[in-house]
């Protein structure tokens, strides 16, 4: 038996052999040195996600496709751990379970995603003093699991070719402020002109469309905490916006009462109602064929963005600021491409050691 008596109260749980309960003692004293107090570690990791999906999510202002996804990879969990006691839940346990999914076709991506939710679980029980560590931190993923194809990104002068092909187009300033700035497609096509601000030249990433159930949704709960933020508009970006707004003016004057500007989007359709995603898809992808690029997604302009910041010289925490994302580890892993045919780094210790001086 371990026992700890805490505030004239006894807590006390019990094992098989003596090795045990001196780790149940020592788990023990370790909450109480924090101030997090004793926890035996009987609840189950089920009881757990259930308590974190229905206290905590809620609470956060997160898109619903996000919540989904947190709630599917809570579903993951708790059908392949959710008994598992927390005392006894460790990496090795964990690890096995991800090397089923992964035989069974489970992608390296949804493996990911179920890995950090466990770890934004975990740490809402460490903060509660219902686990001492957090054991989802140090699981490695299986070197078996299906990955996803690579992402690509356009050059500096691909990007240049393909604006000049879209100069004078209806969506030209779509296209301008997505490869510009970043955008993801729905928080683009979400813009209201309350959100620009022409004269600072500014624009507020405050809303997202978003296609729920079938019905077009502008919702104010973006991916993350972070994809709220306002961003300066360089001159191009400007420029493509008041032209944009001249000829949507002139759209609706022609429209008349077919017009439908209830929500004063940025980007709408010939009457003023909401892009739909699939029409944006199949509009970029005529776009970049006319441009002889081929097919290209309309979220490849921001991978665009963030591969010529990155390779300009531009710091992964802007880049990442700039995105939205809520750290560098996305922006390096899933964003950044090499859009170069070298790797000029090394040049930069050429010029500090006085080596790049031509030979003569």
């Amino acid at each position: 038996m371990a026992q700890v008596r805490v505030d004239g109260c006894y807590r006390r749980t019990f094992a098989l052999t003596e090795a045990q309960a001196k780790r149940s003692l020592r788990r023990m004293l370790a909450g109480v040195d924090a101030g997090s107090g004793v926890s035996d570690g009987n609840e189950t990791l089920g009881a757990l996600l259930d308590r974190w999906a229905t206290k905590v999510l809620p609470a956060q202002s997160l898109a619903a496709r996000t919540l989904d996804s947190y709630r599917w990879a809570c579903g993951v969990l708790t059908e392949d751990l959710g008994s598992t006691r927390l005392r006894r839940l460790t990496a090795d346990q964990i690890e096995r379970c991800f090397e089923r999914r992964a035989d069974a076709g489970m992608s390296r991506a949804s493996l990911v995603k179920i890995r950090s939710v466990l770890g934004k679980a975990l740490e809402y029980a460490q903060r509660r003093g219902l686990v001492t560590s957090n054991a989802a931190r140090i699981v490695e993923l299986p070197a078996q699991a299906r990955r996803a194809e690579p992402g690509r990104a356009l050059t500096v002068d691909q990007a240049r070719h393909l604006l000049a092909v879209a100069k004078h187009r209806r969506l030209e300033a779509l296209w301008t402020v997505m490869l510009y700035l970043g955008l993801r497609p729905g928080e683009a096509m979400g813009l209201t002109w309350g959100d620009v601000d022409l004269k600072r030249g500014v624009i507020h990433v405050r809303r997202s469309l978003k296609l729920e159930r079938g019905k077009l949704v502008v919702d104010e709960r973006l991916k993350t905490a972070r994809s709220r933020r306002s961003l300066d508009c360089p001159p191009a970006v400007v420029e493509a916006l008041l032209a944009h707004r001249d000829r949507q003016t002139k759209t609706r004057r022609t429209a008349g009462d077919a017009w439908d500007g209830r929500l004063d989007l940025v980007f709408t359709t010939g009457v003023g109602t909401p892009l739909h995603p699939r029409n944006l898809y199949r509009s970029f992808a005529a776009l970049t064929n006319s441009a002889g690029l081929g097919a290209w997604h309309p979220h490849e302009l921001r991978h665009t963005a963030a591969s010529i910041m990155s390779a300009e010289g531009v710091p992964l925490e802007r880049i990442a600021d700039v995105l939205g994302h809520d750290g560098t580890r996305m922006t390096m892993l899933v964003y950044r491409h090499a859009i170069k045919p070298t790797v000029d780094g090394a040049l930069v210790m050429g010029n500090a050691l006085g080596q790049n001086d031509t030979p003569t």
